[in-house]
């Protein structure tokens, strides 16, 4: 008989994807489903992008260098110099997505059995990730809502064991919309350098805050050894199709080990960090525009909320998702609800469940994030049917266990 590894048992179905096969089957039959559950972002691609590409002229495509493609090097250097922080060649690597630069740093900081500290909820891949590399995440609950108290660091010191290597920092969050402030990663800096620890700092929705901005880890000078930036261009400039990010760090070891994964990998896409080039030269002209834009999605999707009894949220700072705590038991129930069930005027309305977002035992059992990445109109139409979904499902629920 076969046996399929432990770690193919353990690793849980991305929560955010696990049901596209019956999205597919629902789509088929002629149903529209708004989308709210996958940051997709639906504005459009710069046309910059495309217009690099076919100015590619070689007869050939050919791998490109593990390191990535100079001039690629050079826009990413250019970028991050918009932001204060100045990086040569060795100091970035680029990677296929966010979610590479995600599993390459966690496999350089980290060796099988050993233990990273990581705020929850979390974008829910690092779960994944940290099965694939065998490494435990130790959680620790993330204050991100208005009333919420700081960061409590003897509480995180009392989570530091001989065998943790690093804190995950998401800023801005995914999934909560958090921005974390200075006196924050001050604290986490604090704590790190303490205890000799590393902090991978998330940084793809640097762009992407409503009040205020979001302070690169990579400005605090006083820690460069410590921090591992990851980050992607997916959701500043909308090409998540793209599959571009980044590891970045001043740490020699560190970027030496990213490298050696790297010519595992062989190369990022050549076509793609040529189209890279030109957003990275110029992030400023399309960043200033969604970022207005998300404000407006997120005021929509708050307005309807306030008028859904007997559910909670937090209003997000940045990125573009939002939690919902619902009066429900179980919301994968009431996902399979809205999609088999649940129709308003042929359409329904798919939201992701929050359990896989968590490490800690039965949490987020109730609760949904929605990613606001519609245009307005549509978003409008998408959190209305989803108000009704919600009442209809509560509705037949209170029916049947009256019976």
């Amino acid at each position: 008989m076969l046996f399929i590894s432990q770690r193919a048992k353990n690793i849980a179905p991305s929560p955010i994807r696990k049901f596209e096969s019956l999205i597919s089957e629902i789509e088929k039959k002629g149903v529209k489903i708004h989308k709210l559950h996958i940051g997709n972002p639906d504005l459009t691609a710069p046309k910059e992008f495309f217009s690099a590409i076919k100015k590619y002229k070689n007869k050939q495509l050919a791998y490109a260098p593990s390191s990535g493609i100079n001039e690629h090097l050079e826009a990413w250097i250019k970028y991050y110099s918009d932001f204060g922080i100045k990086l040569a060649k060795e100091n970035i690597l680029p990677t296929v997505g966010g979610s590479e630069a995600i599993l390459f740093a966690i496999m350089a900081v980290a060796d099988t059995e050993e233990e990273i500290i990581i705020f929850e909820p979390f974008f829910s891949s690092y779960k994944g990730f940290a099965t694939m590399a065998g490494v435990k995440l130790i959680p620790i609950p993330l204050n991100y809502k208005k009333k919420s108290k700081p960061l409590s660091e003897s509480f995180i010191q009392n989570k530091i064991a001989k065998k943790t290597k690093a804190i995950i920092i998401i800023n801005p969050d995914n999934p909560t919309g958090k921005v974390w402030n200075k006196k924050e990663l001050d604290l986490i800096l604090k704590i790190a350098k303490k205890n000799n620890l590393f902090v991978i700092a998330d940084e793809t929705y640097r762009e992407i805050v409503f009040d205020g901005k979001a302070t690169s880890l990579l400005t605090k000078k006083n820690a460069w050894e410590n921090v591992i930036v990851v980050d992607s261009i997916s959701k500043r400039f909308s090409v998540p199709g793209a599959r571009i990010g980044c590891v970045a760090s001043f740490n020699k070891a560190i970027m030496r080990a990213v490298f050696k994964f790297a010519t595992m990998r062989l190369s990022v896409a050549t076509l793609e960090q040529i189209g890279a080039i030109p957003l990275l030269l110029n992030s400023y002209r399309y960043s200033q525009k969604i970022v207005a834009e998300y404000k407006k999605r997120r005021d929509v999707v708050v307005e309807i909320l306030n008028d859904i009894p007997n559910i909670e949220y937090s209003m997000p700072q940045g990125a573009f998702y939002l939690i919902v705590k619902l009066p429900i038991k179980n919301v994968d129930d009431f996902i399979i609800f809205l999609l088999t069930k649940f129709r308003y005027k042929g359409a329904t309305v798919m939201v992701t469940p929050m359990e896989n977002f968590y490490m800690s035992e039965n949490s987020g059992l109730n609760e949904i994030r929605i990613a606001y990445v519609l245009k307005l109109a549509e978003l409008r139409k998408a959190m209305r049917i989803f108000k009704i979904g919600l009442k209809s499902y509560l509705h037949e629920r209170q029916t049947t266990s009256n019976k």
